[in-house]
């Protein structure tokens, strides 16, 4: 595990590392911390999992950092440490996870790492299918959606051009395999990804990329309450 740890005044930097190179010791947690009190210098954004940033920097601003980092590291997670929790909505734009006030690092940094390894781990789960005899791990969050053509499955992904995976599955096997990992059945021929829903009305759902889904007509208000109760319940998810 790589961690980042990026804010301008030396004294947080040494407190933050401090605490996690020991909080790591006791978790058996192996991990590497890189500590910069320069956003500039940063040069290890490629292999970051898990992001300490200072939000108010002179120069490039950790709101700034958090992008490039996202652009090289989509699921990097992110926290925000801060005086001010004034830049919360800056942070929906690259997915922050947490803010902590630097005045309750001394109480609160332990349990928001605790809780980010987590989420790290948890955006690491796969799906194994089986295409000509051959098992195949899919990161969950490549997954966009599943159709159903008969007695094939067709996996979207979301990355490489909306690549596909097709493979001889029932669908209701895959609901059964994947509605505890985020995924919600919509309808008979269409499984997706919750994580990837933009837009959720009452006769369409938009996922990432614009692809435009109907939902089931019986099941349109239950459909939705599962899905806000989901949302609610990750809405600090990266994955």
């Amino acid at each position: 595990m790589n961690i980042l740890v990026c804010d301008d005044n030396e004294n947080a930097v040494n407190t933050i590392t401090t605490m996690l190179q020991t909080r790591c010791q006791e978790k058996c947690i192996s991990a590497k911390l890189y500590s910069y009190t320069q956003p500039e210098c940063v040069n290890v954004l490629e292999i970051i999992d898990i992001a300490f940033l200072d939000i108010d920097m002179p120069g490039m601003n950790g709101i700034t950092l958090a992008k490039n980092l996202r652009l090289v590291q989509p699921r990097a997670v992110i926290i925000f440490v801060t005086n001010f929790i004034q830049y919360a909505p800056e942070g929906y734009e690259v997915k922050a996870f947490r803010y902590l006030l630097k005045s309750d690092i001394s109480i609160r940094l332990v349990e928001f790492f605790d809780l980010a390894v987590q989420e790290m781990l948890k955006c690491r789960k796969v799906v194994t299918i089986k295409i000509n005899a051959e098992s195949i791990d899919i990161p969950i969050h490549d997954i966009l959606y599943l159709e159903s053509e008969g007695r094939i499955i067709v996996m979207h992904l979301v990355h490489n051009g909306h690549a596909t995976y097709r493979f001889y599955e029932s669908m209701t096997n895959m609901e059964k395999r994947m509605e505890m990992l985020g995924f919600l059945r919509i309808q008979k021929s269409y499984l997706v990804n919750m994580e990837y829903i933009e837009i959720f009305q009452h006769n369409r759902i938009q996922l990432a990329g614009g692809i435009v889904l109907t939902p089931s007509e019986k099941n349109r208000a239950e459909l939705k309450k599962k899905y806000l109760l989901w949302r609610g319940e990750n809405k600090w998810s990266i994955c």
